[in-house]
């Protein structure tokens, strides 16, 4: 769940932030009221006098998003030493204390700051201020098409800033994505759309939104990877590190998909201490999950069971409704049998 903090100076800040604080947990956020220790009431987070910028140093650090009633200078000047780089800092929102203006301050793109701004505004009926030329110029831009998909491509700063200059200024942009992973993103406005990676013109630059291997690298092109991957794995018990990674590569290599489009593995709790998984999981750098028994057998019923499996562990086939159910999406692939290891995979039903 996505981490509000809203911080405050003055009575008039604190009505404020009170009132977005209401509207933004119903919209389903956490948000935490941070307000000088004088206008907290009994329930609320105070800092004590001069104790400032110490606090919005440490929300800084802790929420995915802070929103400062108060004027934007002293936000930039309490915030200049923490500030570290676009791919790391948390969205920084200012407003004033009439929430008559919302404005977008720090990390718009990879961080939020645009988005949680316009939730901003709508909810308190303020006029957004944004600022970043891709939004001004109103077409998409590359970190955010990227972000939709929790993708991941090469030469973050260098490729971001070519591609969205070209973007604002009006030149032409190749954008070829599976179809498949139009789910996640409905704007490409400001990008030309193929949907064939033959029609590509040399020479003009191109954005390739897929999961898969086998496309000719040219340096013209940029692969975003998007992160969405569900890996479905059972398994005999004692499995080695070995045995685990022949399958993972098997199963990569026989469906030509790309390793760092995993997002999560998947499998039943009592393989949580198969060290092999929990290596596999580390070398990829992505987390595992284990699910009981009881919570994978609603999915195991959209997929061919072994009576064996079944009543060993108690589902019928652990890596295909494991996938499913960390997912919430239906197997994409055929399950991989091999190596005393089995392997599917879903894709996330939302990033």
């Amino acid at each position: 769940m996505k981490s509000l903090a809203v911080i405050a100076l003055t009575q008039g800040g604190a009505s404020t932030a009170r009132s977005l604080k209401s509207r933004v947990k119903k919209q389903g956020y956490k948000v935490d009221l941070v307000l000088p220790q004088r206008l907290a009431r009994d329930d609320e987070n105070y800092y004590s006098r001069g104790a400032f910028t110490a606090t919005i140093h440490h929300l800084f650090k802790k929420y995915d998003c802070i929103v400062c009633i108060m004027a934007t200078g002293i936000v930039v000047r309490a915030l200049a030493d923490v500030i570290i780089d676009k791919t790391v800092d948390p969205a920084v929102v200012v407003m004033d204390e009439k929430a008559r203006h919302v404005i977008s301050l720090l990390s718009g793109h990879v961080g939020g700051a645009n988005e949680w701004t316009r939730l901003i505004a709508r909810l308190m009926r303020s006029e957004p201020v944004i600022t970043t030329a891709t939004d001004t110029e109103n077409v998409q831009s590359l970190d955010v098409l990227a972000k939709k998909v929790n993708g991941w491509y090469p030469n973050f700063k260098e490729n971001t800033k070519a591609i969205n200059r070209r973007l604002a200024e009006g030149k032409v942009v190749e954008l070829f994505i599976e179809p498949y992973l139009t789910q996640y993103i409905n704007q490409f406005s400001g990008f030309k759309v193929l949907t064939r990676i033959k029609d590509h013109e040399p020479g003009v630059p191109l954005i390739i939104v897929s999961d898969h291997t086998g496309f000719s690298k040219s340096s013209d092109v940029i692969h975003v990877v998007p992160r969405v991957n569900v890996l479905g794995i059972g398994c005999r018990k004692n499995i080695t590190i070995a045995m685990v990674q022949q399958a993972f590569t098997e199963f990569c290599q026989q469906h030509q998909l790309l390793w760092k489009s995993f997002i999560k593995v998947a499998s039943i709790d009592i393989k949580r201490h198969e060290g092999a998984i929990q290596y596999l999981a580390t070398t990829l750098g992505i987390k595992a999950e284990f699910y009981p028994a009881a919570e994978l057998q609603e999915a195991s019923q959209n997929y061919p069971e072994s009576a064996f499996v079944k009543k060993t562990v108690g589902v019928g086939n652990v890596a295909c409704a494991a996938a499913d159910y960390a997912s919430g999406e239906r197997n994409v692939t055929q399950r991989y049998a091999d190596h005393e290891i089995t392997l599917a995979l879903s894709r996330l039903h939302e990033v």
